[in-house]
């Protein structure tokens, strides 16, 4: 796991010293705005003063651009249903009924990806956080399990 970490964090350096590279690749302004914010001085305050390469801002930027356009984050939900047919859909509906019927409070997700439907509940950062949640529901839906997925707003954790 450690090993593709670090690999993962190297290739991202590299591509993002690539788009550096590129003309109209200068994202200065964007880091500009973050860095000028941290060394802006106010009343009452301690004063920060960063010094660092330019390239080092265009990463920043880079970084800050790439989680704009990002959908989410990574994270896990307990899958309950996933189906494919004519009825798929509306087995799907009903799993989701079941739920809120017995968890009221839960954040419910039908999803459609083709051919496939499928329902999952919750939005955990970490898997352990799913755990408890799994064990509740494995009481109504016996063959449930956490899933990773990567598109979870931040909003959604608890």
């Amino acid at each position: 796991m450690k090993r593709y970490s670090l690999a993962a964090v190297f290739l991202i350096v590299i591509i993002f010293a690539g788009i550096a590279q590129l003309p109209g690749g200068n994202l200065s302004s964007e880091a500009d705005d973050i860095f000028d914010r941290l060394e802006k001085v106010e009343d009452d305050k301690g004063i920060i003063s960063i010094e660092q390469p330019e390239r080092m801002k265009n990463l920043v930027a880079i970084h800050i651009a790439m989680n704009k356009r990002s959908a989410g984050v990574e994270g896990f939900r307990v899958q309950l249903f996933s189906g494919v047919g004519s009825k798929a859909r509306q087995e799907a509906l009903e799993v989701k009924a079941k739920v809120l019927s017995e968890f009221p409070d839960e954040h419910i997700f039908i999803e459609y990806s083709a051919p496939f439907w499928r329902v999952r509940v919750g939005s955990f950062r970490h898997k352990h956080e799913a755990l408890p949640l799994l064990e509740k529901l494995r009481k109504l839906f016996p063959s449930c399990y956490v899933v990773r997925t990567n598109d979870i707003p931040l909003s959604a954790f608890k």
